[in-house]
Formats: C-alpha cells, sequence, structure tokens
C-alpha cells in the first residue's frame, strides 16, 4: 500500500465523539454508580430528617395534650385553644399555634 492511501484512510477525528464501546460502557458505568450514590445519599438524608422531625412533633404534641390537661395551668386557655383547633382538623398544628397566640396577645 502506498503512503498516500494510509493517509487517506488515517482516522483523525476527536476519540471523544466516536468512543468505543468499551470506552462507552466504562462511561456509563461511572454516570451509573455516581447516580445511585447521590440517590442513596438523598435518601439517608432525607428519612433520618423526617425521623427527627416525627420525633420533635411528638414531644411537643405530648407537652401540648399535658399542658391542656393541667387545669393549673395560667396558660389553659390557649393550649385548649391549640388542642381544640388541630384535633379537630381545622388546621395545621403550626397555623393553630399561631392563629391563638394572636387571639390571646389581642386579650
Amino acid at each position: 500500500m502506498s503512503i498516500i492511501y494510509k493517509l487517506l484512510f488515517f482516522d483523525i477525528r476527536p476519540k471523544m465523539l466516536n468512543p468505543r464501546s468499551e470506552r462507552l460502557i466504562n462511561y456509563l458505568f461511572v454516570v451509573l454508580a455516581f447516580a445511585l450514590a447521590f440517590i442513596g445519599v438523598a435518601e439517608v438524608m432525607y428519612w433520618s430528617y423526617k425521623k427527627e422531625y416525627l420525633r420533635a412533633k411528638a414531644k411537643y404534641l405530648r407537652e401540648l395534650i399535658d399542658q391542656k390537661n393541667d387545669s393549673d395551668s395560667l396558660n389553659e386557655s390557649f393550649y385548649t385553644c391549640v388542642y381544640e383547633k388541630w384535633n379537630s382538623g381545622e388546621m395545621p398544628l403550626n397555623e393553630a399555634n399561631t392563629m391563638c397566640s394572636l387571639k390571646f396577645e389581642q386579650n
């Protein structure tokens, strides 16, 4: 073969535009590994924060119910208001707390 014939068929295109199948499989494996790692970390963080949030909410509700049932407390009417609005499903707990706070601050 002549040198001109070899130069005509010499591939000078960048390798990234036409990767070989082994290289493509390696790229896909790396992308998949990073995606799975990201999803795994996100799931662990989500469930741990959700667990902490539910624990704090349960503690707040226990304290709220204890204070509502304490008839000697000066704030019994406030806690009764919050508990009744939340228990009836009228509004979420944080909105009931805000609403009753505004109601009792005005009085």
